[in-house]
């Protein structure tokens, strides 16, 4: 018993200009979406990087201050 292939899917009608022009705009809408979350995405990162130099420019000067001195960080052992 030999097992045929399957019949191919029917093929879709052609959509009408107008449709296509419709999911072009769309698929553009959506690209520029995209594209400004990556840039918000990247800004944040930045900012999230000044604000941590920052903080622990500022530990680091609240610990001479104080006297305090800490042991240098060490690298993560994951590395």
């Amino acid at each position: 018993m030999e097992s045929e292939p399957p019949p191919p899917p029917p093929e879709r009608p052609s959509r009408s200009p107008e449709h296509e022009l419709r999911d072009r705009a769309k698929a553009a809408k959506l690209r520029h979406r995209a594209a400004k979350a990556l840039l918000k995405a990247k800004r944040l990162e930045e900012h999230s990087r000044l604000l941590s130099e920052r903080a622990s420019s500022w530990e680091t000067r609240a610990d001479e201050l104080d006297g305090v001195v800490r042991p240098p960080p060490q690298a993560p052992l994951d590395e």
